[in-house]
């Protein structure tokens, strides 16, 4: 060889090139030499990024956890804003009872998201969930008997529970369909079926 003379011994490695001797070089040494000696572009193409089959995978793997995922955090919501409008009905019954207090008498049947007489605790627009409805309910259930209910649109927004019918035994909550009734008051009355105004 004329640029390069490689002798092996146990000890080392001796290698000539033309002018400069490097005695004892280890082994390690050399290969470091020899490993860093590869082309830069063959070193850049094995790290520019991702393969197409690897983004796929890493696509296909995220799509499934978020279909497993969004039930779940649909359902989560749904029970977080029913939640919210039982909340908001009882602020609204414990009023009402106030009032049957204050005057003896219950107030008179409203239409839905119309805030009954004498009743401040009233939520309107945005501030009811899913932006549905209240409906304050007095009624005269037959019998000679009355019935005062909190009637909520649900995520709908169509009223589904009976109409002038004791929907559930006061006090406590009872669900039509997505609409949610809270039953308020059950007392004796001398009229017929009907609204009381």
């Amino acid at each position: 060889m004329d640029l390069i003379e490689m002798r092996s011994c146990t000890t080392g490695m001796h290698l000539t090139f033309p002018g400069l001797a490097i005695q004892r070089i280890e082994l390690v040494w050399l290969l470091l030499l020899l490993a860093q000696n590869k082309p830069m572009n063959a070193r850049r193409n094995n790290q520019s990024g991702f393969t197409l089959i690897e983004l796929l995978v890493v696509i296909i793997i995220l799509g499934m956890l978020s279909a497993l995922a969004f039930p779940a955090y649909s359902a989560m919501v749904r029970r977080a804003r029913y939640a919210e409008a039982r909340q908001q009905m009882s602020g609204i019954a414990k009023e009402v009872q106030i009032y049957h207090v204050e005057n003896g008498t219950y107030p008179p049947d409203t239409n839905p998201n119309i805030q009954p007489q004498g009743i401040m605790n009233w939520p309107e627009g945005e501030d009811i969930p899913y932006q549905s409805f209240y409906d304050y309910d007095h009624w005269g259930v037959g019998d000679n008997q009355c019935y005062v209910q909190i009637g909520y649109g649900g995520e709908s927004g169509v009223s589904t529970y009976p109409k002038h019918k004791l929907n559930k035994k006061p006090p406590g909550f009872e669900e039509f369909g997505d609409n949610l009734v809270l039953a308020v008051a059950l007392y004796d009355c001398s009229r017929g079926s009907g609204p009381v105004k």
